[in-house]
């Protein structure tokens, strides 16, 4: 039996006039980056969350590596994550010259083990980014 990954057809069949045009405003005004569509995504969904500010980036890795300098992760600090996990996590961890800490799973959820995380804290652990695949 096959099964499929991921199946995007039915919500792109519901938003597919809207994403059209929006592609077309982007693409007319080759504004990729810190263009007028990206600027008004931004406002938009920072009202969504109710908060001042989004600033949109590129890729996850570069939403992970801003997340950690917003949380003042400095160099030779550690991070404690999963090894189970897209390399751009540890990558995201380098960029900022702190040490990815791996910790180990829970077998029975697949995510970070809470006690074995507990037990790999130290000094200098200045934060923990889990990451959820299941």
């Amino acid at each position: 039996m096959e099964v499929p990954y991921f199946d995007l057809k039915a919500q792109y069949a519901s938003l597919r006039e809207d994403i059209l045009a929006a592609l077309d405003r982007v693409c007319r005004t080759a504004s990729f980056v810190l263009g007028e569509e990206v600027a008004r995504f931004e406002e938009e969904f920072a009202a969504l969350c109710g908060v001042k500010h989004c600033v949109a980036v590129n890729s996850g890795t570069s939403a992970l590596h801003l997340a950690l300098l917003a949380a003042g992760v400095q160099p030779g600090d550690e991070v404690i994550t999963t090894p189970n996990t897209f390399i751009a996590t540890a990558e995201a961890i380098s960029y900022v010259g702190a040490r990815p800490l791996f910790v180990d799973i829970d077998p029975g959820t697949a995510n970070l083990d809470p006690e074995r995380i507990e037990v790999a804290i130290t000094a200098h652990t200045r934060a923990i980014v889990p990451v959820h695949l299941y």
